[in-house]
C-alpha cells in the first residue's frame, strides 16, 4: 500500500510541476452570454419556519445568447515518468486471543 501512495504522491507532485513551467498563450479574447432573469421574489415568514403544503418553483423566461471561450495555446515542458520494482519486507503477525469462559476462541 506504501508503494501505491508513494508512487501516486510522486507522479501528482511530478504533474504539478510540470505545469508550473507551462507557457501560456491566449489566442482569442471570449465572452459571456448575456442573460435576462425575471421572476416573482418568495415569501419567508419572520422567525419561524413551518411547512403547510407543498410548493413550486416559479415560472420565468430566460433570455441568453450562446458565448464563445477563450482560446489558449499550451506549450508544457517535457516531463519522463517511470516506475520501478521495490521489495518491501512484510512482517509475520500473531495474534492471541482470550479465552471466553466456556473454553472457546
Amino acid at each position: 500500500m506504501k508503494i501505491i501512495q508513494s508512487t501516486t504522491i510522486a507522479v501528482l507532485c511530478t504533474g504539478l510541476l510540470a505545469t508550473a513551467g507551462c507557457d501560456i498563450d491566449k489566442t482569442e479574447e471570449g465572452s459571456l452570454p448575456d442573460i435576462d432573469v425575471s421572476a416573482d421574489s418568495g415569501e419567508m415568514p419572520e422567525y419561524e419556519v413551518v411547512k403547510t403544503r407543498e410548493g413550486r418553483m416559479p415560472d420565468i423566461d430566460v433570455d441568453a445568447e450562446g458565448g464563445n471561450m477563450p482560446e489558449y495555446d499550451v506549450d508544457g515542458p517535457d516531463v519522463d515518468v517511470g516506475t520501478k520494482t521495490v521489495e518491501v519486507e512484510v512482517p509475520t503477525v500473531d495474534v492471541d486471543l482470550p479465552e471466553d469462559d466456556d473454553g472457546n476462541n
